[in-house]
């Protein structure tokens, strides 16, 4: 009744107080009227029993719209806990749109993601098509550098409305500091 395909592409991401927390995708697939929220749900034994399924919110309490893309939480050396998604301005509609790519960090003692915090990685560029993608993702932490690295195929970018989409895409690589 409030995710037509489950909740899949689970991250995880440890807590202050030791509590791990597991951030999922939805989807309103077909039920464009159900609201596209990410998912949340916290464990305090280690995983073995979960809390019932929550969307996920801002700090401040206020819901965001995400479409069905994948997400990763990504630890940081200095106890940080960041989030790497897609967030939309309006309800998305099942896997659309999947841009723009956001970056934030997740307050550690709630397990919610600080909307201060929020800086925009990538988005969709004029003359781009609609159905163009950020997603499917990998981040890690350059410990040399103390870099984000995140690598990544922009996907769809171009060709005509209603043409096969091209699969092909320059592998890149963002250098970001946090």
């Amino acid at each position: 009744d409030r995710t037509t395909r489950g909740l899949f592409e689970p991250t995880l991401g440890q807590l202050a107080d030791g509590r791990w927390l597991v951030v999922m995708r939805g989807s309103n697939h077909r039920k464009p009227e159900l609201p596209s929220y990410r998912w949340r749900a916290v464990s305090g034994d280690g995983g073995q029993t979960w809390s019932q399924p929550e969307p996920w919110t801002y700090d401040d309490g206020a819901p965001f719209f995400s479409p069905s893309s994948c997400s990763q939480l990504v630890p940081w050396r200095d106890g940080r806990l960041f989030w790497i998604g897609n967030i939309s301005a309006e309800n998305a509609q099942a896997n659309r749109p999947r841009y723009p790519l956001y970056i934030g960090e997740v307050d550690r003692e709630s397990g919610l993601l600080i909307r201060d915090s929020l800086r925009v990685i990538d988005d969709r560029q004029p003359g781009e098509h609609e159905n163009m993608t950020l997603s499917n993702f990998c981040a890690r932490e350059d410990r040399e550098t103390g870099h984000l690295l995140l690598h990544m195929s922009r996907l769809f970018t171009g060709g005509p409305r209603g043409s096969e989409p091209d699969w092909t895409a320059d592998a890149l690589l963002y250098r970001m500091e946090v």
